[in-house]
């Protein structure tokens, strides 16, 4: 089989949608040999951060010498980047060998009546198969959506557990509010697994510690009130933490925060893996997560962001605000329908001097036209554009009229990733 017709075949099952629940999942891996059992796992759910806290995980650990497995979800550059082992992509030529196997799996299960696997749980079964395959020393597992229903939650036995960030998003699966969606993202916690969490808002936090106690799990929370900021600016931060002071390469306040989560994982790994301070400082020193607030060009100061969701788009406000404070900000935003993008509008539109609204590369995209009528009700000037590309060049033609313009592209992570190797 070529990588091209194992890459039609996952094109094919992705047509069918996602199906929310764990049975077809798990009969897929049964038949496979339940590999998911079989390599030592790490398991993230939440709204914003997962990526981020497991960035800053993988370089700890491969700072102290581990082979980590990364499975992630949504992608920036390219279909392969899902499966990474210490940050080098799935070649080709392995994922044509892998789906070798699965495939006759999936028609063996249709031919018994059985529900078709979706792209999402065929891709989960394959990255399981190659870590398994290539030996890795742990697995970074980040959920697809929501948590309990997702088609990672098929773990029996998690080395820990970790909670990132609960903000609304996917409301239509996961519910109206913080506490149901909390629910549904806790839905991956074991029994007596510690359960590492990001700093959470105090109408939450009561639920978590009461379903820790119900399941005999340790609850460990990145602690605020032992974090000191030392410095904070565009090219990263210094802080310190329980009495250690760190270094972060990348910016963001919500990095430190996403930071200190990352220690304490760490910290609970210390049981298997030989971590030592030096390598936490190490990796998260080291740390570059592309596509999250990432400047991608001096003249004019362009900075792109994955932010798809409220939480996402109050952080980027944030750093705005922060940051770029007096200074002309040109807009390239582009979200999908299914997305708040009212509420996006309303976070985001105050501080733009212009937008440029473009029509995402994806069938759930909502149309430029919308989105552009929809900052017009607020006062500004906007236009739209064919892509991305043609965006950019709008954009930086504006900012020639502008004094220290700064270009700042975000709204989903769907279209903002052809661009970094475009300018870069």
């Amino acid at each position: 089989m070529t990588y091209e017709e194992a890459y039609l075949y996952m094109k094919e099952a992705g047509k069918r949608g996602s199906v929310y629940g764990t049975e077809t999942v798990k009969e897929l891996l049964l038949r496979l040999g339940n590999p998911q059992d079989r390599v030592p796992v790490v398991h993230i759910a939440g709204t914003n951060g997962k990526g981020s806290i497991f960035a800053f995980v993988g370089h700890i650990l491969e700072d102290a010498g581990y082979v980590v497995g990364r499975y992630i979800s949504p992608t920036i550059f390219t279909y392969l980047e899902r499966f990474q082992i210490n940050e080098h992509y799935m070649k080709e030529s392995e994922f044509a060998r892998i789906m070798e196997t699965v495939i006759p799996v999936c028609e063996d299960m249709e031919e018994a009546g059985l529900p078709i696997p979706t792209a999402f749980e065929l891709e989960t079964a394959v990255a399981f198969l190659y870590f398994v395959q290539k030996k890795v020393d742990i697995v970074l597992l980040e959920t697809g959506m929501g948590g309990k229903n997702d088609a990672t939650n098929v773990v029996k036995q998690p080395l820990c557990t970790v909670l990132a960030s609960i903000s609304r998003d996917h409301m239509q699966f996961l519910g109206d509010t913080l506490q149901e969606i909390l629910e549904q993202k806790m839905g991956i916690l074991r029994e007596q697994v510690p359960c590492v969490a990001y700093p959470m808002q105090d109408e939450i936090r009561q639920i978590w510690l009461d379903k820790c106690d119900k399941m005999q799990i340790e609850p460990i929370m990145a602690d605020t009130d032992q974090l000191q900021v030392i410095a904070e600016n565009l090219h990263g931060s210094r802080f310190c933490y329980k009495g250690q002071e760190y270094e972060l390469g990348i910016p963001g306040i919500y990095q430190i925060y996403n930071s200190i989560t990352a220690i304490e994982v760490c910290n609970c790994l210390k049981k298997q893996y030989d971590l030592k301070n030096v390598n936490i400082k190490n990796g998260l020193k080291e740390t570059v997560w592309e596509g999250r607030f990432q400047k991608i060009k001096d003249v004019p100061l362009t900075y792109i962001d994955g932010a798809h969701n409220e939480g996402g788009w109050r952080s980027l406000r944030e750093n705005i605000r922060a940051y770029f404070t007096g200074r002309p900000l040109i807009y390239i935003c582009g979200v999908l329908a299914d997305k708040e993008y009212e509420k996006m509008v309303d976070i985001m539109a105050p501080f733009a001097s212009f937008i440029i609204t473009v029509t995402p590369d994806n069938p759930r995209a909502l149309d430029k036209e919308i989105l552009a009528d929809c900052y017009r009700s607020y006062g500004k000037s906007v236009d739209t554009a064919g892509d991305v590309f043609t965006a950019q060049r709008q954009a930086e033609t504006l900012a020639q009229e502008m004094t220290e313009p700064v270009i700042v592209v975000f709204g989903s992570l769907s279209f903002i990733g052809p661009l970094i190797p475009r300018i870069k």
